[in-house]
């Protein structure tokens, strides 16, 4: 798994690329915990390139997303790929996150 960190002003925007599975877990935690700083943070999760998924990362971007959400800021998936959406969909997650259609949308409803 590849993770690359984007400043779009106060917007994060973390590109994920390839399988996200329980090795990758770990690594996905420690980058996108370190944009986590205090109230209002906004994210954006771009899935376009993610092309398998486990009950671990899907277990991560939950946690990622609740625990930003107490802090009253926003997380978004934008994109997912055609695996990624039909996991959404078959857990009932699609009810849980925001999502968009593209990175542009996600950035745009968050400013």
């Amino acid at each position: 798994m590849e993770i690359q960190i984007d400043d779009y002003e106060d917007v994060k925007v973390v590109r994920v690329k390839g399988r996200v599975q329980d090795e990758g877990e770990q690594s996905f935690s420690r980058a996108v915990g370190s944009l986590i700083q205090g109230r209002g943070t906004r994210i954006v999760l771009d899935l376009s390139q993610v092309e398998m998924l486990n009950s671990s990362g899907l277990g991560d971007w939950v946690r990622l997303t609740a625990q930003v959400n107490t802090q009253e800021g926003r997380v978004i998936l934008a994109n997912p790929s055609a695996f990624v959406a039909g996991v959404l969909e078959t857990t009932r997650l699609d009810r849980f996150f925001e999502i968009c259609s593209s990175v542009d949308e996600a950035v745009a409803r968050l400013r």
